[in-house]
């Protein structure tokens, strides 16, 4: 009997063992249970969306920047990329051979690379999405891509320095890419998708976060086909006078509004690394110099404005040689004896500008000088712009005033030297430059628009403004800018020849200058002012003779292509400025209407007293009789024949002038299909 109650007690004591661990059990998984389901719920639910969620970058587009006309001058493209881990590749030697080929460089040095032991490598960055299927493309094991954005710049050279450009990820860096780079940024988004435990997406399961946002648009000022030809003509100056660099600016000067702005030789901004930091510089804006006598119309609108002088004022230049305060002499390059005001301006006399600039106190020159803009920055929404120099009158020595009457003594830049003259072109008043017209957000909702003109002050009278325009157009048709003249508009400008200052500040460089022009057209309603800078030339070292035929060539194409889109589609005119007569004496020399449309070409045969004819189907002509230069009688008839541009059977471009090679270029393809040659 003890034994079977000893089993009887032994089973039960086991039973409520069991029970005992059961309830244990249930304690421990009740209390699991509220500490995940309760006290530890938030954290537990969002580790596990965690584990299921992915995140996931979605791109935007960096803004565009189109010229005035939409013209798309910068804009995001897809690209890819190549990547590997060195470890995993196989056939390292023709990997090495064929991503060297794609990017240009030497596959020795990427061969090192894929022999070492990092464990990861970028083959090639941001190759445009077409340049693979040119090479033979094998199938590298161990390399792998991914798409990627980047920035590409169609027109390429053009207006390079303007545009700036981006770094390898897609941010300003210079030029308008840096100034306007709050704007164009692009904001990425963000949306988490979930997968399932084996990491696969599960469809439906997708939640957005955060939309990607793309970049503005920036709308410029500036024209592409003025920009085209602006540089083109300054690299054929550079060329012709051997000339180290230059520069250009193609301004409104009633609105401030820049049309084209250049420095060349230029750079490539798809590809920043292949040039130097100098060629990067916009120097129109970055770089100051001596202005040289360009400063004497400057001088001389304070004179008249002062009612110091007069255009007829005359004054004694002591037959080409004077001394100055401190015993230096100047002289003129022609001696002269009595001039008047208008003729010191024409013949670009040194004595003759310092004689009409004593007329005035030192704190008189000194303040219309700042009052033109001199000494400051202009406040163009472009960065790095120099202020130039312009040293306050009481720092003024006893011949400052006569050295700075002539250029020389102060530094300014390119685009004070415009605005500048634009207070002479437009009446008086010193305009606010602009270089965007317009920022428009994504989706085109919202942005900031140009408010319109804005004048900073005005600097001198209406009827100085209007004297100083004759007197600078008197410049040009008998003066040193005779070979700026342009048949058919009235031209007024002035030009500049200074000694380039030694870079250590010690003086002048003995036979290097920079040599200039600057002026605006049609004379007595300006709508366009131009300047061109040329620096040390080796031939032709005069203002007159390298930059005033250089002004006259980008000039007269531009202001052609001006009067071409102020006709109407019927061939009315309505142009907004008068133009000249073309006569010259009996004999009336005919015109080279080849590129023109019908408008155009009517257009220029009225100016010159002559009636045309059309036959053939289009808008262009093609073909003419009498041929262009050939002197005639007034009134002649001149037959042209048209043609469609695209069937238009010019074989050689160049061999006719660039204005009707432009202008026909431009007809058979309004993207602008012009590049450098």
């Amino acid at each position: 009997m003890a034994p079977e109650m000893n089993r009887h007690e032994a089973g039960r004591g086991r039973l409520r063992l069991v029970a005992l661990v059961g309830v244990g059990a249930w304690l421990l998984l009740a209390g699991r249970l509220v500490q995940v389901q309760g006290l530890q719920h938030t954290a537990l639910a969002l580790k596990a969306k965690e584990q299921h969620g992915r995140w996931r970058d979605l791109s935007a587009n960096r803004g565009r920047i189109l010229d005035r006309r939409g013209r798309e001058m910068a804009l995001d493209v897809q690209s890819v990329s190549f990547y590997c881990n060195p470890s995993l590749v196989e056939r390292p030697d023709e990997v090495a051979r064929y991503f060297a080929t794609l990017r240009g460089t030497d596959s020795e040095a990427l061969r090192r690379q894929l022999q070492s032991s990092q464990t990861f490598l970028y083959l090639a960055r941001q190759v445009d999405g077409r340049r693979p299927s040119e090479l033979p493309a094998p199938d590298f094991k161990g390399v792998f891509q991914h798409s990627e954005t980047t920035r590409l710049y169609p027109y390429a050279l053009l207006a390079g320095q303007l545009m700036g450009f981006t770094d390898i990820d897609n941010q300003g860096r210079e030029g308008l890419e840096l100034a306007f780079s709050d704007a164009l940024t692009a904001r990425e988004g963000r949306a988490l998708s979930f997968v399932d435990g084996r990491g696969r997406a599960l469809p439906g399961r997708e939640e957005q976060r955060q939309p990607p946002v793309n970049g503005s648009s920036v709308t410029l000022t500036i024209d592409a086909v003025y920009q085209d030809v602006l540089e083109e003509e300054l690299l054929r100056a550079m060329e012709d006078s051997g000339s180290e660099n230059a520069l250009g600016i193609v301004s409104d000067p009633r609105t401030g509004e820049i049309l084209a702005m250049a420095s060349v030789p230029g750079f490539d901004p798809n590809d920043p690394g292949a040039s130097s930091p100098q060629l990067r510089r916009n120097r129109t804006v970055t770089d100051a110099y001596e202005p040289g006598s360009t400063l004497k119309a400057i001088m001389a609108a304070a004179v008249l404005d002062r009612g110091r002088a007069g255009s007829e004022t005359r004054v004694f230049c002591e037959n080409g040689v004077l001394e100055l305060a401190n015993g230096d002499v100047l002289r003129d390059l022609s001696p002269h004896g009595w001039l008047t005001s208008r003729e010191v301006l024409e013949k670009s006399s040194n004595i003759g500008a310092v004689k009409l600039a004593r007329r005035l106190e030192q704190h008189e020159f000194y303040g219309y000088m700042r009052s033109f803009g001199f000494g400051t920055r202009t406040g163009i929404d472009l960065p790095a712009e120099s202020a130039g120099l312009l040293r306050h009158a009481r720092e003024w020595s006893n011949r400052s005033l006569d050295t700075i009457a002539i250029g020389q003594e102060i530094s300014v830049t390119a685009i004070q030297m415009v605005l500048a003259f634009g207070v002479i072109a437009n009446g008086g008043v010193l305009m606010a430059p602009v270089i965007a017209k317009e920022v428009r957000a994504s989706g085109g909702k919202g942005g900031e628009s140009w408010a319109g003109p804005q004048e900073v002050r005005r600097v001198i009278s209406p009827e100085t403004a209007r004297e100083m325009r004759a007197i600078l157009a008197g410049v040009v048709e008998r003066g040193s800018g005779s070979r700026a003249q342009i048949r058919g508009v009235s031209v007024a400008g002035k030009t500049g020849t200074a000694q380039r200052a030694r870079s250590d500040g010690a003086g002048y460089a003995e036979d290097e200058a920079v040599v200039s022009f600057i002026g605006f057209l049609p004379a007595d309603d300006p709508q366009f002012l131009c300047l061109v800078a040329l620096d040390n030339p080796r031939r032709s070292k005069w203002g007159g003779q390298a930059a005033a035929p250089a002004f006259k060539r980008a000039m007269e194409r531009i202001y052609a292509l001006a009067v071409e889109e102020t006709f109407e589609p019927n061939g009315a005119g309505v142009l907004t400025g008068p133009l000249n007569g073309a006569r010259r004496g009996g004999a009336i020399a005919v015109p080279d209407l080849r590129g023109m449309t019908q408008a155009l070409a009517r257009y220029h045969c009225g100016l010159r007293g002559m009636s045309v004819r059309f036959s053939g189907i289009g808008s262009t002509v093609v073909s003419q009789e009498p041929d262009p230069g050939e002197s005639v009688s007034d009134g002649r008839e001149v037959a042209c024949v048209l043609e469609r541009p695209e069937f238009a059977s010019v074989t050689d471009l160049t061999a006719m002038p660039l204005r009707q090679a432009m202008l026909l270029r431009q007809l058979t393809d309004h993207k602008l299909a012009l590049f450098h040659r």
